[in-house]
């Protein structure tokens, strides 16, 4: 695991590229928690890290040392306070923090802690089998066909064969982007409808591979603004973080129906969608997806 340095001295930094990473990832332990939480004990290190109490106490002093004015030991409660001179040693990724928050620690091999701070998200309805996931990670990362028995909404189930390249989080449920023999085509395979997944010996061929999938390697720009229907655009654009009026998203062509939908974008001509569900979002720049198979799946897009 790798930690992205806040803007530190260079004296911090050389300090900081001795240490070995277990230690690395203490002190980036330190320093969340009193950011999010303000304070830190060394029973959260030990907690979090199975560690004895000799290597907590020179965690600590190493992260004073490098920090002084973050921390401050209350003799009393044993606790590290945040003090108001406090900055970070590190810069977070806020999405990973958001999803430690509402999910805990953890790294999925010794199951996770619960985050102190009660964070609820809805249930998710679906998750792949764990069983399906290695295979289709398996194939993806030796580059191998797989055979799997799929049941597809239109014809049943029925087996075929499959060189799969990425994964897929649309969201609502995972996929699996890969060339299916069965339809001599790229298309987005359902990993739930998965029943069974076996690795072939063989590898795909040149055309069934990722630089060959069109809409995979095609990005567009999605022109997201205020739906005109809104009768306070201001509070969208604080929502979504526009400038001007607009926020511009990069996408995959593949991927672009998928975020669409997610975030409930009016993509019809007339913008008449607000009618009826009471859309935020309207697409700016219904063009883009002009030769874009994923389009079929934004709300209210009609070629």
């Amino acid at each position: 695991m790798t930690f992205q340095l806040h803007e530190q001295p260079q004296d911090i930094i050389q300090k900081l590229n001795t240490i070995g990473s277990a230690q690395r990832e203490r002190l980036a332990f330190i320093d969340f928690a009193l950011y999010f939480l303000g304070e830190v004990t060394r029973k959260d290190l030990i907690d979090r890290f199975a560690v004895g109490h000799a290597a907590t106490t020179r965690d600590l002093a190493l992260y004073k040392e490098i920090l002084p004015d973050n921390l401050k030991l209350d003799m009393r409660s044993k606790k590290y306070y945040k003090q108001d001179a406090f900055s970070p040693m590190f810069t977070l990724d806020l999405e990973k923090t958001l999803a430690t928050v509402s999910l805990g620690y953890g790294d999925g091999f010794s199951g996770h802690q619960a985050f102190p701070i009660c964070c609820e998200s809805p249930q998710l309805l679906t998750l792949p089998k764990t069983p399906i996931m290695a295979a289709l990670c398996e194939g993806i990362y030796r580059n191998k066909l797989i055979e799997v028995e799929y049941i597809s909404t239109s014809s049943g189930k029925s087996c075929r064969v499959i060189a799969p390249h990425s994964l897929v989080d649309s969201g609502n449920r995972w996929h699996v982007r890969s060339f299916d023999r069965k339809n001599g085509r790229f298309m987005d395979v359902v990993c739930n409808r998965v029943v069974s997944a076996n690795i072939l010996i063989d590898e795909p061929h040149n055309h069934e591979l990722i630089a060959e999938d069109r809409q995979w390697q095609k990005f567009i720009d999605l022109e997201l603004i205020p739906h005109p229907e809104q009768k306070n655009p201001e509070a969208i654009e604080l929502d979504y973080e526009m400038v001007d009026g607009k926020r511009v998203i990069e996408t995959r062509a593949a991927l672009a129906g998928y975020l669409l939908r997610k975030w409930e974008v009016d993509c019809s001509k007339n913008r008449n969608l607000h009618k009826t569900v009471g859309y935020q979002l309207a697409l700016g720049n219904h063009q883009a997806l002009y030769q874009v198979n994923s389009a079929t799946l934004a709300p209210g897009y009609t070629a």
